[in-house]
This record gives structure tokens, sequence and C-alpha cells, in this order.
């Protein structure tokens, strides 16, 4: 990463003008948080908290990899009818301030940890993982077994997809593809080359008022900087899980897996699927994004789980 950033530095200075321009778009396009921004150690995180007075559980929402927060904009209004929901953006995405070293599944289970203490917002929890973000939550389900109550993974990757030994031909070669094009983003964002090419990091299009959202965080020289770091760092955050606790055994989890037709992704979400003696797989005619493509059935899985905790809840009272 040093090396990158030497790079990064050199292009700026010889591309001093277009810096400056792209600066001044980043200035004229600013909007403000949609939520509040939460002071932890030196640093702030963007966190999105929507209330509900008669919550008994606390719903928590994790995007994958590139996206943030605005990623649950249908789905955390129509939850908040119901529960206590939390979204936030990890660290350089969004709002958040970004971080000099690496960043991986330890860090965003600490800030998380943090956030909700220092917001006082306590378990039990129902974790919610899209995709890369799943494998957060399930570290965060070890490190806390007795804080979460329910855990749903929504076409989540397993940790073997991020660890190279497990790697075949193709995947190594989509591996390093994808790697190149974070990397040439991450180096050319101070110039406003992504920008220009229309290559934001997250979502290209939402309905309004939420483009003017992405315009802004998805052009951000600190959000292509978050996206090539999770993914350089990608194999360091599945070996954490790798190496964590087994999830409680009477854990409930709940899979929804996407229509992808790759034997390998098939045969992990299988393995998701068995992560505890209380798992259920869902399989959709979905594409990967399932939230945004059939947010009605995220939805309802999540109620049902809440609903699940409630009742657990009133038959101890």
């Amino acid at each position: 990463m040093k090396t990158e950033k030497i790079i990064k530095t050199t292009l700026e200075i010889v591309g001093f003008p277009f810096v400056m321009a792209n600066m001044y778009f980043d200035k004229k396009n600013r909007v403000r948080e949609i939520g509040d921004l939460v002071n932890i150690k030196d640093r702030v995180v963007h966190t999105v908290v929507s209330e509900c007075e008669e919550t008994k559980c606390t719903v928590i929402l994790d995007a994958g990899l590139s996206c943030c927060s605005i990623d649950w904009y249908y789905i955390q209004p129509q939850l908040s009818k119901f529960c206590r929901v939390i979204s936030f953006d990890r660290a350089g995405y969004g709002w958040s301030t970004a971080i000099e070293k690496a960043y991986t599944s330890e860090d965003v289970v600490s800030d998380l940890s943090e956030i909700l203490e220092k917001l006082q917002i306590n378990p039990p929890y129902i974790l919610v993982g899209h995709s890369f973000g799943g494998l957060n939550m399930r570290l965060f389900a070890s490190k806390y077994p007795n804080k979460v109550a329910s855990l749903i993974l929504i076409d989540s990757v397993h940790e073997n997809r991020y660890l190279s030994a497990e790697w075949d031909t193709v995947r190594r070669k989509m591996h390093k593809k994808n790697l190149k094009l974070f990397k040439f983003g991450y180096l050319t964002s101070g110039l406003g080359l992504p920008k220009l090419l229309k290559l934001p990091v997250g979502r290209k299009q939402l309905p309004e008022p939420y483009q003017k959202y992405i315009k802004y965080i998805g052009y951000r020289s600190k959000s292509y900087e978050a996206v090539f770091k999770e993914f350089l760092y990608s194999e360091k955050s599945a070996m954490q899980l790798k190496k964590s606790e087994p999830l409680n055994l009477n854990l409930s989890v709940t899979i929804l897996s996407s229509n992808n037709i790759d034997p390998i992704w098939i045969n992990q979400q299988k393995l998701l699927s068995n992560l505890t003696n209380n798992s259920v797989q869902i399989k959709t005619n979905n594409n990967h994004s399932i939230h945004l493509e059939n947010p009605e059935l995220v939805i309802d899985t999540i109620s049902r789980a809440v609903k699940q905790l409630d009742d657990n809840i009133s038959l101890l009272c």
C-alpha cells in the first residue's frame, strides 16, 4: 500500500490542475449526511439510526463491498415501522472518515461495537449482512454470541471466496482483474479520472432523491481508497473469520441466495446454510443485490426474525 500511495501522490503532483478541478466538482456536488456522525477514537463514523418506540431489539444492516448505508434507502424506513434499525458507513465509505492503516473485518466489528456502546443501543441484535458485509456480521456474531439473536445473510460471500488457497484458475484471474480495477480507481481518483469515465464506487443509479447522494459520495477519493483497501485486505478479513469461534449452534441463521449458477458460489451458499443447527436457506430468482431487487422478501425475512425474538422475550417475561 505504501508504493501505491507514492504513485498516487506523484500523479497528483504532475496533474495538479486536474486535482483542483476534481476538488471543485466535489465541493459543488457536496450534500449533507443522511444520518449522524458518531465520534469514535480519532475519527467519525456515519450512522443512520431509525427509532421505533415499541422495539425490543435492534436490526443492524451492513452493506456489501463498495457499498454503504445508502444501500438500505428503501428497506430501513420500512423496517423502522416495527423495530429499531441502524446502518453505517465503514471507514472511508459514505460520510465516514478514512483511515491510514489496513481496514479489515476485525476493525469493522470493533467500530460497530463502539458505536453501539456510544449510542447506548443495547442487545439483542439481529444482524443483516449483504455480500462482503456478511463476513463482518458473522465475525460480530462469533465475538458477541450473547448479544446476537439472529443472523440474516443476503447472498453473502463465504470466507473461502477470499482465501487464495481455495481458488481455481478462473477465480484467481478474476481476483487479479478486480484488484487492478480497484487499484486504478484509487490511483487516479484524485485526478477525477473515474468521474470522467463514470465509474463510481457503489451504485450508479438510485431513485431520487438518492441520486444526488451517490453522485457525491460515489466519486470521492476516499471512497476509492476504501474499496481498494477492503479488497486488498480481503484475505486477511477472511482468515480472521476462519480462525474465529464457531457460531452458537442454536443461533437462528437465514441465508437468502441469488440465482447465481456458478457451482462454486452454489457450494459456498450451501456451506453457509450449515453454519448452525438452526440455519435455513431460501433460494431466490434474484440477482446478487436481493435487497434492492426484491426488498419485500428481505423485509419479510427480517420481520419474521423480529417476531420470533419478540415472542421468545414475551415467554421469558
